[in-house]
């Protein structure tokens, strides 16, 4: 199998006021890159809730398809990502993993090779990120289970939106989310949870 080519590396930085990396330093480090990187990002979220509450995605990144971003610092636990891992497969598009040097190895050798990683480094009082692996688009993605994500209420509208989908007052998410994950293409599946996510909050 022929192995990714590793893109150039891109560099941000933020002021550091402790030496172990954590959650919080590489998060805001982490929106800053996006932002300034191109091509432009629609919107960022975090702490979004997936598949039916199981999983919180730390951030979560707007494009023409949605991309998500997890977290681990230097105290985090990586075996978790085992569990998250088959979560947000099946949730998003494309997903990446931003992690500190000590999770590199585990990293590599566990998550699944269309992957990105991101490595975040402690330099003098900054926070460099490095992409040692570029995302690539996720095969795993399931329709049903991505839906899952959203309200009730945000299923109702895009069932309405689409005018060949007839769906029951009274249906329930399951059965909203399996009803449109059998009928919507997955173009279609991704572009109305974009929507729908977007249009939870203020621009």
């Amino acid at each position: 199998m022929a192995k990714n080519k590793r893109p150039k590396a891109n560099l941000v930085k933020f002021e550091l006021k402790e030496e172990m990396l954590k959650d919080k330093e590489i998060r805001t480090a982490l929106i800053e890159h996006i932002r300034r990187r191109k091509p432009a990002v629609e919107k960022i979220m975090e702490e979004v809730r997936v598949h039916n509450g199981n999983a919180i995605a730390d951030v979560v990144a707007f494009y023409k398809e949605t991309h998500c971003y997890e977290i681990k610092g230097q105290t985090d636990s990586i075996s978790r990502l085992t569990r998250q891992a088959e979560i947000y497969n099946q949730t998003f598009p494309r997903v990446t993993a931003v992690i500190t040097k000590n999770h590199v190895r585990w990293a590599t050798k566990n998550l699944p090779e269309y992957w990105g990683i991101i490595v975040a480094e402690a330099v003098s009082e900054n926070v460099k990120l490095r992409h040692i692996r570029k995302a690539q688009t996720n095969p795993d993605f399931d329709k049903k289970k991505a839906l899952m994500g959203l309200w009730r209420e945000e299923l109702l509208e895009i069932a309405r939106d689409k005018i060949e989908i007839k769906t029951s007052k009274k249906a329930t998410r399951l059965e909203l989310a399996s009803l449109m994950g059998e009928r919507l293409k997955k173009s279609e599946t991704i572009k109305s949870i974009k929507a729908a996510l977007i249009s939870r909050q203020p621009k």
